[in-house]
């Protein structure tokens, strides 16, 4: 069965088992990095607003085997789970007084991304191959955000300069989702015990992880959510502090849109080497819509200056094998 027919096999099932309170629809959903994904609304006559289901991964089960009737129970299980809460009250951001507080920016590549910028407020970083966008944060709890991007449109609805948008996040986004700075065996480590769970030792994962500094060492730059935190980098004053407490200039690796890797700079270390490393990762293990840059990034401790260090031959928007 093809992509487009299962699609519509879907969609009609789920809305003869929803009846007609429901109403169902297929979209195409724009995505970093130049992405879209197909995806189904399914909302009843009480929603303000759903949230879109992306539907591939269904249709990868369909294909391996698994029958349509499982497959249609957890598209609604996924809806359950993903289903907006009845307080939310979607009006009030339609006015810049009740949503300034709520304002925050993400960082993505400004040349994979040029048909969203055409539509969405940004601020470009033509020599870093960055931009920030801006998102209104819905719904924030310690395990979960909603987030809402905000197009060209609402700015002229708001009455409101890109310049002024940025300042606004630029307050809101460290407050809502402060940095993170660690060390990557940390973070390996505490991976590897929520895996693990009850199964074990803390003494146990001490013995199956080498404890031994990394050389360099290596760190780990997000937020307090682990999403979206590339745009760390951006918060005012974050990588001066860290520079000057390692007494170090700075290489930065673009890891994806979530965080970035902090080594101390070395004249010793190989930016060939390294930006290689990092298009092989972007190429390899990266989800091609969490990919930020495969450019090797230098902090100037003396200048407070990001620039590009070094980069490899293929940008990131077409990174195909």
């Amino acid at each position: 069965m093809v992509y487009e027919t299962f699609l519509e096999l879907v969609k009609n099932s789920l809305q003869d088992y929803l009846g007609a309170d429901f109403h169902l629809m297929l979209q195409s959903i724009q995505k970093n990095n130049g992405l879209s994904i197909e995806g189904l609304c399914i909302r009843n006559g009480q929603e303000q607003a759903a949230p879109t289901i992306h539907l591939a991964p269904f249709y990868e089960a369909f294909q391996d085997g698994q029958p349509l009737p499982g497959i249609l129970e957890n598209i609604l299980s996924v809806y359950q789970d993903s289903r907006l809460p009845n307080s939310l009250n979607l009006e009030e951001f339609s006015s810049f007084s009740e949503s300034k507080d709520k304002i925050i920016y993400r960082l993505v590549n400004e040349t994979a991304n040029q048909e969203l910028l055409k539509d969405v407020p940004h601020i470009s970083f033509h020599d870093l191959d960055l931009c920030l966008i801006f998102c209104l944060t819905i719904q924030k709890s310690e395990d979960f955000f909603l987030t809402s991007l905000i197009h060209v449109r609402q700015l002229k609805d708001w009455n409101l300069s890109e310049e002024e948008l940025y300042q606004t996040a630029k307050t809101n986004t460290p407050r809502l989702f402060p940095a993170r700075i660690r060390p990557l065996p940390e973070i390996m480590k505490e991976m590897a015990r929520n895996a693990a769970g009850e199964e074990m030792s803390g003494k146990e994962l001490d013995e199956f992880f080498d404890c031994a500094p990394l050389s360099p060492p290596i760190y780990v730059l997000t937020n307090s959510a682990g999403t979206s935190g590339a745009a760390c980098m951006f918060y005012e004053g974050i990588l001066k502090d860290f520079a000057a407490c390692l007494d170090s200039d700075l290489i930065i690796l673009p890891s994806s849109i979530h965080e970035v890797l902090i080594l101390p700079y070395s004249s010793s270390i190989s930016m060939e080497e390294l930006a290689d490393t990092v298009f092989s990762v972007n190429l390899e293990e990266v989800p091609e819509e969490d990919r930020l840059s495969n450019h090797i990034y230098f902090y100037s401790k003396a200048s407070d200056k990001l620039t590009v260090s070094f980069t490899s031959s293929s940008p990131i928007g077409t990174m195909n094998p």
